[in-house]
């Protein structure tokens, strides 16, 4: 086999090319421009509702049928401490900062996701995937 090391750029090369960084860049702005806004916690168990905003360090006792799971609010991150179910998943999980994230404890039937006053964050979690 022989390689030839002459490489010819088209124009059809450099449109494709331009529209792939376009759209990379675009993207990008996209994502940066959605995490504008107040973000604040809506934390849902068994009882109702909790908002609470993200920037202000809190602890919440959120019951469920298991019984209580508790959510801190730290540093701009929220994060499930303790909950009474059996395998701790929800705690594993992990702390949330951005929009449309979340974590939720199943058994104990406490939902936590992150949302925005932003006008731009119009996507999330519905009620078919909760």
């Amino acid at each position: 086999m022989k390689f030839s090391s002459k490489v010819r750029v088209r124009f059809l090369d450099i449109v494709i090319f331009g529209l792939a960084a376009a759209l990379v860049v675009g993207t990008s702005l996209l994502v940066l421009n959605r995490q504008s806004g107040t973000r604040y916690v809506q934390m849902t168990g068994e009882t109702g509702e909790w908002i609470a905003p993200l920037d202000k360090d809190a602890e919440y006792e959120i019951p469920g049928p298991l019984g209580i799971t508790v959510v801190h609010i730290h540093d701009g991150k929220a994060a499930i401490e303790e909950s009474p179910c059996k395998n701790k998943l929800c705690i594993l999980a992990g702390a949330i900062s951005e929009p449309n994230q979340w974590v939720a404890c199943l058994p104990n039937k406490v939902f936590v996701r992150i949302t925005s006053s932003s006008s731009k964050d119009d996507g999330g979690v519905d009620a078919g995937a909760y």
